[in-house]
C-alpha cells in the first residue's frame, strides 16, 4: 500500500451503520463518515475498494488487497486480520453486548491501528449518537421512509436506534453466513469445498490435537475416468466417492472435494495397523464402483501431522504428491515418510528446472541402434531423451518425463525431439545415408491431440530427407479406443509418407486389435516377451506373434535383447530387428551420425 493512503473494504448491508448507496454509488452510513472525519483530521488518505452490493470483505481481506475491513461485528472472524475489533458503537444483541467497527488486516500500515484507535477514543458517544441520528434520517435503500419519526426524545430515540440496528446486523450476519456455507458445497457431491475446509480447520485441529491426525488425500485420474466412463460415468463416480467417504468420516474429522479430482479426509488416526486396514478398506469400496465395476481410478496419500504443521496448502501439496506418485506406480495409497518429501523437494526443484532446460536446450538427441538379424547391420535407430542438467548432471526418462507429463509440458518435449531428429535425418541424408530409420515416440496427448498433424507437418516442411527414414512409434498409452483422433492421426502420418510402428507391443492393453484399426508398418516386441525366452509358453507366444507379423507383412523388431542365446532364438523364430545392449547403448546424435556417415563413406 502507498504511504499514508488506505484502502477500505466495506459493509453494504449494515444500514445505518454502514450500507451501499446505488444513488451516489458509494458507502454511506456512520462508518464511512467517521472514516472521512478521520482523513481530514489525520491526513491519511482513505478509499473504498471498489464499492458495489456484493460484500467481498473476506476475499478482499485474504487477496491483501486492504488495509481495513469496515461494518465488522463482534464475532465475526475474517482471514488474514490482526488484532481485536476497534469498536464504534455498541449495542445488546440477543442478551449480550455486540460492538461493531473496523478490523485491520496484515498488510495494514503499522501506525494505522494505532492513530484510529486514538482517533476514536476522542470521538465522544453524543458525537456517535448524533452520526447514528443522521443516518436513520436518510431514506434507507430500497424503503420509502426514514428508519423512525423524530418526534420521539432524543434518549428513548438513541435506545431504540441501537435496538434496531442490533436486530439488523445480526439479520444481515445471519444472511451473509447463509451465503457463505451456500458458497462452501460442491454442487456436485454436497461435501465441503476448500472454502469449508479453511474455515472449519481451526474449530477441529490445534496445537494439542495436531500431531493425532492424519491427512488422507485421495487423488482421481479424472482424464482416464472421463475417457472409460464418459462424463455422465464420471459424475456417477464421484458422487459414488462421496457417499463411500461420508461413511468413515467420525465426529472430530473433516471431509471435503479441494479439487476437481481431489478429495481430502483429515482424520484422527488409530494406530499404524489401524490405519492401514481403514486405508485398504476405503480404497477397496471406492475402487468397486457405482455399478459394482472394477474402477482403478484412483489413488490416496497419507501426510501424518506435525505439530508444527499449520500450513494447510502445504499439506495438501505433500499429500496430493504423494498421491499421485503412488498412482503412477501403480499403488493403492503412499505414507509421505521423510525420504518421500525429500523425493518431493527434489521433484519440486526440478519441477522449477523444467521450462529454462526447454528454453536452454538442454534435453538432448540420444540414438540406441537396432540391427538386422539377418546380418547384424545396423538398420535404424530409437530416439531418446536425456536431460544435461547444469548441476545435477546426466538425467535419464525416469527422472523427468512423469513430471513432464503432469506439468502439462510433455508436448513441448516431443515436437523438440522430433525437431532434432528431422535435422538428424537431415544431415545423414546430405551425407548420402539413406538406407537408416529412426523411430520416434510420442506420447498420448501429444498424439491425440486435434493440432498434432499441424505442428508435425511445420517442422516436416523446414527439413529435406525421405520421409519413410521416419518412424512414428505409438506406445500403447497412445492408442485408446474411445479417442478417434488418434486413428486420423496415424493415417495423416501415412499419407505424409511416415512409417508407423506399435510399440511395447504384446504388454499392456495394446493387442491384434490395434493391428486392424492403425495403418501399422511394423511391431516391436516389449523386452518382457524377450525375457521369457528359454520358457516353453514364452517362446511359444513369441513364434505366434512371428507368424503374424509375417502374415500381415510387418516389420517385427524385439527390443531388450541382452544375451547370444536370445539372439539365436529370434533368429530361428523369424524377428526382422533386434535392438539390446547385446549390441547397442544409446549414444548420443552428434556420435550417432559420425559412426553412420563414416560407414557410408568406407572409414
Amino acid at each position: 500500500m502507498a504511504d499514508r493512503l488506505i484502502y477500505v473494504a466495506g459493509n453494504p448491508d449494515g444500514y445505518p451503520l454502514e450500507y451501499y448507496d446505488p444513488g451516489t454509488e458509494c458507502y454511506q452510513g456512520v462508518l464511512p463518515e467517521l472514516l472521512r472525519c478521520f482523513a481530514e483530521e489525520s491526513g491519511w488518505e482513505v478509499r473504498y475498494y471498489e464499492p458495489g452490493p456484493e460484500d467481498h470483505r473476506e476475499d478482499l481481506a485474504r487477496q491483501q488487497q486492504v488495509d481495513l475491513l469496515s461494518g465488522c461485528g463482534t464475532g465475526e472472524e475474517f482471514a488474514h486480520t490482526e488484532g481485536e475489533l476497534l469498536a464504534v458503537l455498541t449495542a445488546e444483541e440477543e442478551g449480550t453486548s455486540a460492538s461493531y467497527g473496523f478490523l485491520c488486516t496484515e498488510v495494514a500500515p503499522e501506525d494505522l491501528r494505532e492513530e484510529l484507535s486514538s482517533f476514536l477514543a476522542e470521538v465522544s458517544q453524543e458525537t456517535r449518537t448524533g452520526l447514528l441520528l443522521e443516518a436513520t434520517e436518510t431514506v434507507q435503500p430500497g424503503t420509502g421512509t426514514g428508519l423512525l419519526p423524530l418526534t420521539v426524545g432524543l434518549g428513548v430515540l438513541a435506545a431504540l436506534l441501537l435496538a434496531v440496528l442490533a436486530v439488523g446486523l445480526l439479520r444481515s450476519r445471519h444472511r451473509r453466513q447463509q451465503e457463505r456455507e451456500a458458497g462452501e458445497v460442491d454442487a456436485l457431491t454436497g461435501l465441503g469445498n476448500l472454502d469449508a475446509l479453511i474455515r472449519h480447520l481451526p474449530a477441529v485441529v490445534n496445537d494439542k490435537n495436531r500431531a493425532l491426525y492424519h491427512l488422507i488425500y485421495f487423488y482421481v485420474d479424472l482424464e482416464r475416468l472421463g475417457r472409460q466412463a464418459g462424463q455422465t460415468g464420471s459424475q456417477n463416480f464421484l458422487r459414488h466417492m462421496a457417499v463411500v467417504l461420508r461413511e468413515f468420516v467420525g465426529e472430530q474429522d473433516l471431509l471435503a472435494r479441494v479439487s476437481e479430482g481431489g478429495f481430502v479426509l483429515l482424520r484422527m488416526a488409530g494406530g499404524q495397523e489401524s490405519e492401514r486396514l481403514l486405508l485398504d478398506a476405503v480404497l477397496k469400496r471406492l475402487r468397486l464402483g457405482p455399478d459394482g465395476e472394477d474402477a482403478p481410478y484412483l489413488a490416496a496419500g497419507v501426510a501424518p501431522l506435525a505439530r508444527e504443521d499449520r500450513d494447510l496448502n502445504e499439506l495438501l501439496f505433500r499429500a496430493g504428491q504423494c498421491a499421485r506418485a503412488a498412482y503412477a506406480a501403480g499403488e493403492s495409497w503412499r505414507l509421505c515418510t521423510p525420504q518421500e518429501l525429500s523425493r518431493l523437494q527434489e521433484e519440486q526443484r526440478l519441477r522449477e528446472d523444467v521450462c529454462r532446460g526447454l528454453e536452454r536446450q538442454e534435453f538432448l538427441l540420444y540414438i540406441q541402434f537396432y540391427v538386422s538379424v539377418k546380418d547384424l547391420r545396423i538398420v535404424g535407430g530409437e530416439a531418446l531423451c536425456r536431460w544435461e542438467h547444469p548441476e545435477k548432471g546426466f538425467l535419464t526418462p525416469d527422472r523427468f518425463i512423469p513430471l513432464l507429463e503432469r506439468e502439462g509440458l510433455i508436448e513441448t518435449l516431443d515436437y523438440a525431439i522430433l525437431e532434432k531428429v528431422c535435422t538428424f535425418l537431415e544431415e545423414l541424408a546430405r551425407g548420402g545415408v539413406r538406407d537408416f530409420m529412426v523411430s520416434c515416440n510420442f506420447s498420448r496427448k501429444t498424439f491425440s491431440s486435434e493440432d498434432f498433424l499441424t505442428r508435425c507437418g511445420e517442422i516436416l516442411s523446414r527439413h529435406a530427407f525421405p520421409r519413410e527414414m521416419l518412424v512414428a512409434e505409438l506406445t500403447e498409452s497412445s492408442l485408446f479406443r474411445d479417442q478417434g483422433q488418434a486413428r486420423k492421426n496415424a493415417q495423416a502420418l501415412k499419407d505424409l509418407g511416415l512409417r508407423i510402428a506399435l510399440d511395447d507391443f504384446g504388454e499392456g492393453f495394446t493387442s491384434f486389435y490395434d493391428l486392424l484399426e492403425y495403418p501399422v508398418d511394423g511391431v516391436k516386441l516389449d523386452k518382457s516377451l524377450v525375457d521369457n525366452i528359454g520358457r516353453p509358453k514364452g517362446e511359444a507366444i513369441l513364434k505366434a506373434m512371428m507368424q503374424v507379423g509375417r502374415d500381415l507383412g510387418l516389420t517385427v523388431l524385439a527390443e531388450g535383447v541382452e544375451t547370444d542365446e536370445q539372439v539365436r532364438a529370434l533368429r530361428e523364430m523369424g524377428c526382422d530387428m533386434i535392438q539390446g545392449y547385446r549390441f547397442f547403448h544409446p549414444v548420443p546424435d552428434w556420435d550417432a551420425r559420425r559412426q553412420l556417415l563414416e560407414r557410408e563413406a568406407g572409414v
